[in-house]
């Protein structure tokens, strides 16, 4: 090494030395890093809502809200879950059902079959402490996100808000939807009768085309692939008995 006089030196490190210096180095990577994680301010009367799959799309985000979105739209990351194809609707539950609405059915048609299956499985996510998520994060009112609770009736709201990754959240809360751990006795569910709609799945992986090529390659890493039978909605058939 030469200094500007082009005369050379060394400069030796102790044990000691090495071992300040690197703490220093840590020190500084750690203060630069949390500098740089920006601020999200919730204004009073809005809570934050997390998108994780068909609520990716602003489509569908806008369908549930019944108007345009005209807020803010960021993409974060979501540490602690992974997705994962685990949230049931059973048809005709004896104990959520309607008694007085009719029941329906559903039937697979294979060659000259009708195969009857229970239900439909979606996306849900699950807790995963070496795993994150790519999502949308929405504002939206008090008074929308109870429309939204409305469409999401078998999931709950869960607090998210120190889960986000690239902000820091103040001034209000962010929430997810996550299936009731208790909305199904899933021991007594056979999942052998269960499917996942294959266009329910390519509209999700369609918007995350649509965000960009790198966020699809994080969803399909933070997803696990369903262990359950994929049809297409032109393979079903339903009957309904009043």
């Amino acid at each position: 090494m030469k200094t500007r006089l082009g005369r050379s030196f060394k400069v030796v490190f102790s044990p000691k030395t090495i071992s300040f210096t690197f703490i220093v180095l840590i020190l500084l990577s750690t203060s630069f890093t949390i500098q740089q994680k920006k601020t999200i301010t919730i204004k009073e009367g809005f809570v934050g809502m997390i998108g994780y799959g068909s609520l990716m799309s602003l489509k569908s985000m806008e369908s549930s809200l019944g108007r345009q979105y005209d807020d803010s739209v960021y993409t974060v990351h979501l540490k602690g879950f992974v997705r994962a194809w685990t949230s049931y609707r059973l048809f005709n539950d004896p104990i959520k059902s309607d008694s007085s609405r009719p029941k329906f059915y559903g039937f697979i048609l294979q060659d000259n079959d009708s195969i009857p299956f229970d239900g439909i499985v979606q996306l849900n996510v699950e807790s995963h402490k070496s795993q994150s998520i790519n999502c949308i994060l929405y504002i939206v009112s008090n008074e929308d996100i109870i429309k939204f609770d409305k469409r999401e009736f078998d999931y709950e709201r869960i607090d998210v808000t120190d889960k986000i990754e690239e902000y820091n959240i103040i001034g209000g809360k962010v929430f997810m939807y996550q299936q009731k751990p208790d909305y199904y006795d899933k021991s007594i569910i056979n999942k052998s009768k269960f499917i996942v709609v294959i266009e329910f799945v390519e509209s999700i992986t369609t918007t995350c085309d649509e965000i960009g090529n790198n966020f699809r390659i994080e969803y399909d890493n933070s997803t696990l692939l369903p262990l359950f039978q994929i049809v297409a909605s032109q393979k079903i058939t339903w009957k309904t008995v009043n």
